[in-house]
């Protein structure tokens, strides 16, 4: 990664922020570990909801990861899972003279003009997890959407041995995330495992959606032998009541156990792991977002641009919808790594779990 100096909101094209700070925000000067004293910028948090244990680490992980940068973060505002809500909080901020925001992106297109009036208003953004699809930032940090749901397809399709029908619980399809993930899992299910049939169930995110699509679509079709959920946070509390309600919540090497994987890499779904009802997921990088959003953030404050490449922490800035995006790459997690003490579920506490 090569800095170049530039304008105050000018790292270059821009890109959209779903942020997760981390813990591992302390790192060398250079990386702005010492956190000393909040001097670098008043900073707003934008989430999309505080209502599932990602979300609330997420923010908490935020408020770390900009104080190690110097950074005075806001506390954070809650959209309650309502785009309009969002735009309003964001709008909200720029009038309180904010200097910068960090955010995740609940609707990767109506944020627009949010993005638009930080814009007018010379105010970066940066965006963690999810991104805008219209509308600038100074850059998204992000794991590969695609590829996650590409790592679940593997994994399951490997328990199932290529042959079943699975029952697929998707994110919100207005949004990056949860479109790339079902199209990275179905991508990767037709041509990897063709004899496997994927039944779709939209669920914006929402754990009574979840919940009801796999009551629904487990008393009626008993050919379905394996679930994905694009979100552990979201989902898979709900999920498992179900599966032990039905009488199919059974431990990995016993009879009548349902193969489930899952994405996000939660405290419960670490457990879940653990315990056998989960084979597998795949964990978001939290840490890491945290570190380099608040990293970027200050970067985008003192003016400075970035450019698309190689970075020097093992990931690949690219150019997308007119932004940028820093991928970070995800760790696929089963019971042989469950443990790791780098895995964000590990690190939450028992408040996230």
């Amino acid at each position: 990664m090569r800095w170049t100096s530039g304008r105050r909101w000018g790292i270059a094209l821009g890109a959209s922020v779903v942020m997760a700070t981390g813990l591992a925000a302390c790192g060398s000067s250079d990386d702005g570990g010492d956190g000393a004293s909040a001097s670098g910028g008043k900073v707003g948090y934008s989430a999309t909801s505080l209502g599932d244990a990602y979300r609330v680490v997420l923010a908490k992980q935020a408020e770390i990861g900009a104080k190690a940068e110097g950074l005075d973060l806001q506390p954070p505002t809650d959209a309650n899972n309502d785009p309009a809500k969002q735009i309003t909080d964001v709008t909200t901020m720029l009038g309180q003279g904010i200097e910068g925001v960090m955010m995740v992106v609940l609707d990767s297109k109506a944020i627009k003009p949010a993005l638009d009036r930080a814009e007018a208003k010379g105010v970066p953004v940066v965006a963690i997890d999810q991104g805008p699809i219209d509308g600038k930032v100074a850059i998204t940090v992000r794991g590969d959407s695609v590829l996650m749901g590409r790592q679940s397809c593997e994994m399951l399709g490997e328990q199932l041995q290529g042959k079943g029908k699975v029952l697929e619980l998707q994110g919100a399809l207005d949004g990056l995330v949860g479109r790339e993930r079902s199209e990275g899992f179905n991508a990767c299910m037709k041509e990897k495992y063709p004899g496997i049939t994927v039944v779709s169930k939209p669920t914006t995110w929402l754990q009574e959606k979840a919940t009801t699509a796999t009551q629904t679509v487990l008393s009626t079709d008993k050919a379905v032998n394996g679930l994905f959920l694009a979100s552990d946070a979201a989902m898979l509390p709900g999920v498992i009541k179900v599966l032990e309600r039905l009488d199919r919540l059974k431990p990995a090497g016993e009879p009548g156990h349902l193969p489930l994987v899952t994405i996000d890499g939660s405290p419960y779904a670490l457990d879940q792991v653990r315990e056998g009802y989960v084979d597998g997921l795949v964990s978001q990088p939290l840490s890491d977002y945290a570190r380099w959003a608040a990293h970027y953030m200050k970067r985008a404050l003192d003016g400075e641009t970035i450019e698309v490449g190689e970075t020097d922490h093992d990931s690949t800035i690219i150019e997308e919808n007119g932004n940028l995006s820093d991928v970070l790459p995800t760790p696929v997690v089963t019971k042989e790594n469950v443990d790791d003490d780098g895995l964000w579920g590990n690190q939450a506490g028992d408040d996230a779990s």
